[in-house]
């Protein structure tokens, strides 16, 4: 086959422009959740286990409280790893989101990806600390993780200290 030479190098071009794509949109670390995560659960009387195993560069929570056991996770945004959390979550009876302090039963991509880039144009900005997270959590049928103060957990993420 014999290609021109503006089909080499519009493709050529096509390649550097994802890779720089991708490059250039990278995960934002969020080290401050885990630290929040923490204080949140122990403050409402959870004993906290933090994981060895890590999803979204933020460890996997583990917080209990007599027969309640939940299991938290952070999700990207534009929700490509929900398959991985619900297998980590396979243990647990139910799982549910918190974005923006309010449960959803699936994560709201839509919403999720919007604020994403909102959130990261305000950073930028210098208007905001931290791009709004995404939780997942699993729980056990005997807990009622749904009626957690989770709001209180988001006024943490707009405000620093928690």
């Amino acid at each position: 086959m014999n290609y021109s030479g503006a089909f080499r190098w519009s493709i050529a071009a096509v390649l550097l422009l994802t890779v720089g794509w991708k490059i250039a949109n990278q995960p934002e670390t969020q080290d401050y959740l885990k630290d929040d995560l923490i204080k949140f659960f122990e403050r409402n009387h959870f004993n906290v286990v933090v994981t060895d195993e890590v999803v979204n560069y933020t460890p996997i929570i583990r917080a209990t409280r007599a027969s309640c056991d939940l299991q938290i996770a952070t999700l990207i945004p534009d929700g490509s790893n929900r398959d991985l959390i619900r297998h980590l979550a396979a243990g647990t009876d139910r799982s549910f989101v918190v974005f923006r302090g309010t449960v959803y039963a699936q994560q709201p991509v839509f919403w999720t990806v919007l604020d994403y880039f909102w959130s990261k144009f305000l950073r930028e900005l210098g208007l905001i600390k931290h791009i709004t997270p995404v939780i997942s959590v699993a729980v056990n049928s005997s807990c009622n993780g749904e009626g957690l103060p989770w709001g209180e957990l988001e006024r943490c993420f707009r405000k620093d200290p928690c």
